[in-house]
């Protein structure tokens, strides 16, 4: 990740406020799903590599390591919060699956109309949560003709305009996509097409053993907290409280609040056993160094943490609107946490739909 974002993370914190609730993700998606035997599955042991991101004018792509890519529309840098959001998704693999998702403020009536260079598309599309999406053959329609646009319009059920899509640069991503993928030259290239075959498999995904956690926090002794805080070097008296969270095996998840922003709250991460307290184990280094604001050096920090469903997040935020910044997801597997799932977006322009770069099976 570029040091662009590290500046942007580091900035806000220095000011004063509460923090917003909106997950950068903007989309509430979870890893590939948990798998219910163990005993069949062996832990792969891999070291996290999330992929990187590239960005082709005004728009952004990037794949897992599982070669399921997104590229996502940028809006101009000096624009106003986005009317509207589009992303293209594609699974890897021969019959990999192709889904394009849009987000406008409020709720637009279905059903919507896509319109590429003054050329209506497709009419339709599907509530998701937040979005409204397309999938299968309408979906490779749509990537198809944007790849080969320079503007695209969308407007709601009622006759409404919502919003308007530079298409500069989506050819290029798409296209970096395909290669990706090991598409370019096949049959199934949404761009680089060939004549060849598209029969590349997916990627298998690396296994992580986490089993369910059960079991009851600890209640901490005050001067255990003030032991964790003085350790992570923690600045400010008015600070939120300790959270506490089980781990099995007699193990406490402490998440501690060392330094509060505008909207970013950098936590400590310690593990406390027998009444004592030492900094968490993670598989891979955390997005936050205290260090660079006079945090200690030795211990591991969150942003925007939370304990949900065995699952520990963090989602640093590069500005106030959400539009950039790194998620990570982590389970404990009894020893340390592991990365299961990092989303980010380097350009803050206007996509809240987070790009992910890696992602695992988890068997618990």
């Amino acid at each position: 990740m570029r040091a662009l974002l590290s500046l942007l993370l580091a900035l806000p914190l220095l000011a004063c406020g509460g923090s917003t609730d909106r997950d950068p993700g903007g989309n509430g998606a979870t890893p590939a799903p948990a798998a219910s035997s163990p005993a069949t599955v062996a832990d792969s042991r891999t070291a996290p590599a999330p992929g990187g991101l590239k960005t082709f004018t005004d728009w952004t792509v990037g794949c897992d390591n599982g070669a399921t890519c997104q590229a996502n529309a940028l809006m101009n840098e000096d624009a106003p919060a986005p009317p509207v959001l589009l992303s293209i998704e594609r699974a890897a693999g021969p019959d990999g699956a192709i889904r394009v998702r849009v987000q406008s403020e409020g709720e637009p009536r279905l059903p919507l109309t896509i319109t590429v260079d003054d050329v209506a598309v497709v009419r339709g599309g599907a509530r998701a949560g937040e979005f409204t999406q397309w999938t299968g053959a309408p979906a490779a329609t749509i990537a198809r003709v944007i790849a080969g646009g320079r503007s695209a319009a969308i407007t709601g059920g009622d006759g409404r305009a919502i919003g308007t899509l530079s298409l500069t640069g989506a050819s290029a991503a798409l296209r970096w996509a395909d290669a990706q993928q090991g598409r370019a030259g096949t049959t199934g290239a949404l761009v680089a097409k060939g004549n060849r075959p598209d029969d590349r498999a997916a990627p298998a995904l690396s296994v992580v053993l986490a089993p369910t956690i059960r079991g009851e926090a600890a209640l901490l002794d005050p001067q255990l907290v003030k032991a964790m805080r003085l350790n992570a070097k923690c600045e400010g008296e008015d600070l939120p409280d300790v959270t506490t969270k089980a781990l099995g095996g007699g193990r406490t998840l402490a998440l501690v609040p060392c330094l509060t922003g505008a909207y970013n709250i950098v936590t400590a991460v310690f593990v406390v056993a027998a009444g004592k307290a030492v900094p968490a184990a993670f598989d891979t280094p955390t997005v936050f160094d205290g260090e660079s604001l006079g945090l200690a050096a030795n211990v591991p920090f969150l942003i925007n943490v939370d304990f949900t469903d065995d699952v520990l997040s963090s989602d640093a935020k590069g500005r106030g609107l959400g539009d950039c910044g790194i998620g990570q997801r982590f389970a404990w597997d009894g020893a340390r946490f592991r990365l299961i799932e990092r989303r980010e977006m380097e350009e803050c322009r206007g996509s809240i739909d987070f790009i992910r770069t890696w992602t695992v099976q988890v068997v618990r």
